[in-house]
Formats: structure tokens, sequence, C-alpha cells
């Protein structure tokens, strides 16, 4: 059990391993320590910025520092290469979502024996927002029937993202909400899918149906046509049961801002701050992670198997895109 601070090293100084960094950097449950990078440039800026060493590998931050965790936020395909060398040295590690790519990653993860597999914190950020924790707890005395899930990404963030087909890069949030709700056997997945740019090599448009054993129906749709990236995400959670239809907008609580440029939203649940402290949903994950590091708390928010269901479901409808 540790009881300082929880020397870290992130792997992958990107688009969202920035926003690690920044946040790892002000929490005092942690110490960044290290910063690595294939890119050596962005290593060195993220690493120079937060005082910590610029590394062009996580091998080489184990060459040369003793750390205490791992955070990976690595493209996609990168994920399990570093999640098994942190697991070699029996690390804990925070991983970005999705956990695996492939049919053989997911296999590989499936066969992990439990010690290890109880290192492994899969990075669904999404579990952590204040708004979804609420809705979950509010149903959790309900028999859910169904629920709809509807995520709007912006077209700029294709370029991003374009590289994973949309149920592995985005969808994979909404599945894991799902399961989160609705914990019983999958029974059937069917998808409707669409190229609104047919020169890319993945759908932007994808419908996805689901019913589970115990008779909850659940619909997910993702679109990539926001017409501008200054607004993240725009997103609907709706969850009815008997009793209830509670609707979730993510990011929750959202503040904007109009100015000549136009409207501003920012995510703060995501990651915002109150008086300087972090305190959005990254900021949540990260905490509840030093505590999983620590040993102080039980793994009730997301475990490897709930990300693990997350990419068999969205590895079927991967598959299905060549029906469509």
């Amino acid at each position: 059990m540790i009881s300082t601070s929880i020397r870290v090293a992130v792997v992958g100084a990107g688009d969202f391993g920035r926003r690690h960094i920044a946040v790892l950097a002000a929490l005092p449950e942690f110490e960044l320590v290290a910063v690595a990078d294939r890119n050596e440039g962005a290593a060195r800026e993220s690493a120079q910025l937060h005082g910590a060493r610029p590394f062009s590998s996580l091998e080489a931050v184990l060459a040369q520092l003793e750390i205490d965790a791992v955070v990976i936020a690595t493209p996609p395909a990168a994920h399990v290469a570093d999640l098994f060398i942190s697991l070699d040295k029996a690390l804990p590690v925070l991983v970005e979502k999705p956990v695996a790519t492939s049919e053989e990653d997911l296999a590989r993860l499936e066969n992990l024996p439990s010690p290890l597999r109880q290192l492994v914190l899969p990075g669904h950020i999404s579990r952590y927002l204040p708004s979804f924790c609420a809705l979950r707890e509010r149903m959790s005395g309900e028999s859910v029937r169904a629920i709809r899930a509807v995520r709007y990404v912006p077209r700029e963030r294709v370029a991003m993202h374009g590289e994973s087909h949309p149920a592995l890069s985005a969808m994979v949030h909404d599945f894991d909400l799902i399961r989160a709700l609705a914990p019983s056997e999958l029974v059937h997945v069917s998808s409707v899918q669409s190229w609104i740019d047919p020169a890319r090599p993945h759908p932007q448009a994808v419908f996805v149906h689901l019913r589970f054993a115990d008779g909850t129906i659940a619909s997910v749709d993702n679109l990539w046509t926001l017409p501008h990236s200054r607004k993240y995400i725009d997103a609907r959670l709706e969850v009815s049961s008997d009793e209830t239809l509670a609707v979730l907008s993510l990011p929750g609580g959202e503040v904007s801002f109009a100015g000549p440029a136009g409207d501003y939203s920012p995510a703060v649940e995501l990651e915002g701050s109150v008086y300087g402290v972090p305190a959005g949903a990254l900021a949540n994950q990260l905490r509840y992670f030093a505590a999983h590091v620590r040993g102080t708390v039980a793994d009730t928010a997301v475990t490897l198997e709930d990300a693990l269901w997350s990419v068999r479901l969205a590895l079927q409808v991967q598959r299905q895109a060549s029906d469509a």
C-alpha cells in the first residue's frame, strides 16, 4: 500500500494524454515524474510544462525511474502493448478506452489471471460524471426497460479518430454506460451503418439495437456530423423504467459563452475545476485510480470485464460494417 504521493508516468502526449498530464500534475495524490511519447518533441513540451522528465517510450521510463503507476493515453491500437509492459512490472495501470481494438488482443486480456486483472483500471471516463452517477443510483432499485443513447461528434474529430471504427472510438462510451445500467446477458445485436464521407475507411453514422436476456432493450446512435469542434460532443442518454424516465445530457451541467468567434461550451464535467482544484470526471477518475493503487477502494466503478464486454460488442458491430 502506498502512503506517499504516487509516482506516475503518462504514456501518450496527444490530445487526451495532455489532459491527463495537466490534471495529474495538479492532484496532490500524484507526483507526475515522466511523460513518454514516440514524438519526443511532444513528450518534452508536456514534461517541461509540468516538471516531469520526457522519454520516448515506456520501456525507457522503466529503465531509468522507479514509478508506482502508469496512465496509458496512446493511440488505441497501442494500448495493449504498453498495458502488458506495465503488467510485467506488476504496476497498476489506467488505460484509456478502448482497452483493446482487435479480437487477438481481446482474447489476451480475457485470459489475464485475476491478480493482473485487478491492476487494470479501464479509462471509461463517462462513468465518473457526477450526473451519470446520480442517474445510476436513482435507477438502481428499478427495472430498466429501455435505454436510448444519441451522440453527435464534430466532423473535425474524424481526422483524429478516423483510424478506428466509431463503435470503438466513441460509441464504446455509450456501450459502457448501458452495461452499467443493464448488466443482464446480451442476446441480440443489430446495426445500420452509413458512410457520409465515402473516402473514409469506417462509417460515420452507426445505429445499433441491443436486446438483453431480462427484456431490456437499448438503441445507440452515433453520428460524426456536428459542423464544428467548438463543442466537444452533443450527447443524450434516456433511461426508462416502469416508474421513471431519466434524461441525461452530456456533458451535463453545460455552461456556454457567446463571443465574436461564436458560442463556446466547455466540458466542465469532464475536466472542470473549483477555485483551481480539478473537479471534473477526469479528476474523479484519477483520484479513484489513486485509491485503486493504494488499495483503499473496492473496484466497483468499472472493471476490466466491463471494458472487454464493450470491446466485444464494438468489434461485433465493426464486423457488421461489411454488410452495410
